[in-house]
């Protein structure tokens, strides 16, 4: 019993060491700068090097290391990311907090040309200011946190079916915006 009385001491001097040295550790080590969104909050989680190349720089290609469908467009220069693959954290900024709406579309202010699908013609009918008319949620892909406004199908078949097997990426080689119908837009002008 006296033995085990002796080397409490020691365990006791050795527990506040080891809690010295985590408290030193984590003062030398990046504060991160505010809350992380709760799509990014489960993944990548807290791992600042899953995002970041450097203290408070961003990687794209670390964001489209996750954002793939992101990625696929932007390689196939289509959509509203077809151009912008360049600093991800200008236009969606973290660390604002586990409800940031990091997306913040306007549908009101949104131009849809942007896409590289200007609306036209007969789409200029659809209430444009609620999104939901094309980008269903049956139509889009899904997250698992927010709102996505990404067609699982870019172009006309996002939202069309395609009566041509085959031709479903060249419609408006014989339609145009204003009529399914082949040659109806001539005949009415």
């Amino acid at each position: 019993m006296k033995s085990s009385i002796r080397v409490l001491p020691y365990a006791g001097l050795g527990l506040l060491l080891v809690l010295a040295a985590a408290a030193a550790g984590r003062q030398d080590a990046p504060q991160m700068p505010g809350p992380l969104s709760a799509s990014h909050e489960v993944k990548p989680g807290p791992d600042c090097a899953a995002c970041h190349v450097a203290p408070a720089e961003i990687g794209p290609a670390k964001c489209l290391a996750c954002h793939t469908e992101i990625a696929s467009r932007i390689a196939a220069r289509q959509g509203f990311h077809r151009d912008k693959a360049e600093d991800c954290g200008t236009c969606h900024p973290e660390h604002q907090g586990r409800d940031v709406d990091l997306t913040h579309l306007e549908a009101a202010d949104f131009d849809h040309a942007e896409t590289g699908a200007d609306l036209q013609g007969a789409h200029l009918k659809i209430d444009i200011r609620s999104c939901d008319t094309c980008h269903a949620p049956n139509r889009v892909l899904r997250r698992t946190y927010g709102r996505s406004y990404l067609l699982k199908a870019a172009g006309c078949k996002g939202c069309h079916d395609s009566p041509h097997p085959g031709r479903e990426d060249r419609c408006l080689a014989c339609h145009d915006q204003n009529s399914w119908s082949v040659g109806r837009a001539a005949r009415e002008g």
